[in-house]
């Protein structure tokens, strides 16, 4: 028996949504700016890691450098669907890349283990800056 047109492309979508997961955040520049001031290093060993900040830092403004990482992390988090006692370390999510070129996500320790465990095998990730605010999409990939 040959499934209906209209039931077969209902197939095929639920299969295309068990192979990803998209997640995206948007921050506002101003209150990454805020938290800066007001704690300054505290701020940045807790969100960031050492790579990351040292990339940052070098920038003008590190801002808007931070909330688009800051941005992508949210994103991953979204995307990989946490339980509610699951919880990860903001240091092993990292973005990696320059300014004109592609940007990659690199996961560490349980965060990489967490992706792994859900069935994860790769990871997509698109950045976005405007003077105000920050956005990142990430998509999580199975098989």
């Amino acid at each position: 028996m040959r499934l209906s047109r209209s039931l077969q492309k209902a197939k095929n979508r639920k299969l295309v949504l068990e192979k990803i997961s998209v997640g995206n955040d948007i921050v506002d520049n101003a209150r990454i700016r805020t938290l800066l001031k007001k704690f300054g290093d505290r701020f940045l060993h807790r969100i960031f890691s050492e790579s990351e900040i040292e990339y940052c830092m070098q920038k003008a403004d590190p801002v808007p450098f931070l909330s688009g990482r800051f941005a992508c992390k949210e994103a991953f988090i979204k995307a990989i669907q946490l339980d509610k006692h699951e919880v990860l370390d903001l240091r092993e999510i990292e973005l990696f890349g320059r300014d004109s070129g592609k940007k990659k996500l690199v996961i560490h320790g349980r965060s990489k283990e967490m992706f792994h465990n859900k069935g994860f095998d790769s990871i997509s990730v698109s950045i976005s800056h405007v003077k105000e605010y920050s956005t990142a999409i990430v998509v999580l990939y199975r098989g």
